[in-house]
């Protein structure tokens, strides 16, 4: 496959949430910067390999739905390992971050690591002693939940060199108090590896968002000191960090929007949810909120139905699309469906931009 293709995985559905299947490459335009692009690459192939994570927050308020929780990730599991091919991994994280199991399709190793989430050792704590330093000299926020660092190290370290259709499944209550990674610089690190994130948004307390000025970090190891399984050293304490990109206060904050025009209203508390869509919308994947009406275990089998039926569009981005950084997506039905979709009488998901070059 051309190095250069970019893929974009998009889903269509009803208005009432039915997907549509049987499209083809002609129902779709992708344009960039106003140019269309011609899509060299299409695949609906429902067998084609998936490789996704699972990434549970085992934070203290995130502790009593665990055992379901538990329960329907290994279900989720055991049906998406359905054919040859198929691979996934479990981590869990709360102040610090543990790679439980990395990429297999072992479903024993998988159902050893799902029974293993949220369970403290020497190497990962789900809070830490109020007080201390961290090796930067800043002060360490003993229930900081590492969200962003966990997103950004799974597609950065895990999943960056895989090549089939990828996804993560998060776990959470959306809210962020301890990662050095921005919202930003996960959303971006899940862009560059092609990967959607899909979020189980289960709502926790109210925690303040936090506003300091620490500097994001400029370099990231290239791989876990002494490998993985681990935790990160250290746990990733801290806080909020500004990325000169998006934001000079605190990208953490999710009203800080990446668009140069936005004019952000600050809020005393941290919208989980929120945070949560706009990982997702920007992936082109999906939230769904935990409710009486919607369990953990049927969420799952809506994510799973999606991923066997992505539509997977690829194109080789011309000179100005090529150029380094980020290049905004316009997407758009064509034929019978583009007047639908002009009255959202469709929805069209998919991820609404991609990076080319370095960081």
């Amino acid at each position: 496959m051309d190095a250069n293709l970019v893929i974009v995985p998009v889903t269509v559905r009803e208005k009432k949430g039915d997907l549509i299947k049987g499209l083809t490459k002609d129902n779709f335009s992708l344009q960039v910067g106003g140019k269309e692009q011609p899509i060299r690459y299409f695949d609906n192939d429902s067998n084609q390999p998936v490789s996704f994570g699972v990434l549970v927050d085992v934070s203290r308020n995130m502790q009593s739905g665990l055992d379901d929780e538990k329960k329907e990730s290994q279900a989720f599991i055991d049906a998406m390992l359905a054919q040859k091919g198929d691979k996934a991994f479990v981590l869990h994280f709360a102040h610090d971050i543990e790679l439980l199991q990395d990429v297999t399709d072992d479903r024993a190793r998988l159902a050893k690591a799902v029974r293993e989430l949220g369970t403290e050792s020497p190497t990962f704590k789900t809070t830490t002693d109020e007080g201390t330093k961290d090796s930067e000299e800043r002060q360490v926020h003993g229930h900081g939940t590492s969200l962003y660092d966990a997103v950004y190290l799974a597609c950065n370290e895990i999943l960056q060199t895989h090549k089939e259709r990828k996804a993560l499944v998060l776990i959470t209550d959306g809210v962020d108090s301890g990662s050095k990674e921005a919202l930003t610089d996960a959303i971006e690190e899940a862009q560059r590896a092609n990967v959607a994130l899909y979020a189980i948004y289960i709502k926790g307390s109210q925690v303040p968002q936090q506003n300091n000025n620490q500097q994001r970090r400029s370099n990231y190891p290239s791989s876990y000191p002494g490998g993985y399984p681990g935790s990160y050293p250290g746990g990733y304490p801290g806080g909020n960090n500004p990325n000169s990109r998006n934001c000079s206060n605190n990208p953490n904050d999710p009203n800080c929007q990446s668009s140069p025009q936005s004019n952000p209203q600050r809020k005393s508390y941290v919208d989980g949810k929120q945070v949560l869509a706009r990982m997702c919308g920007e992936t082109g994947g999906q939230v769904f909120e935990v409710s009486k009406k919607l369990t953990v275990e049927q969420i799952y089998a809506q994510i799973g139905d999606e991923l066997r039926t992505q539509y997977l569009l690829g194109f080789t981005p011309d000179v100005a699309g090529a150029k380094s950084g980020y290049h905004q997506l316009d997407l758009r039905m064509t034929g019978e469906y583009t007047e639908r979709q002009k009255r959202r009488e469709i929805d069209v998901q998919a991820r609404d931009g991609y990076y080319m070059g370095d960081r």
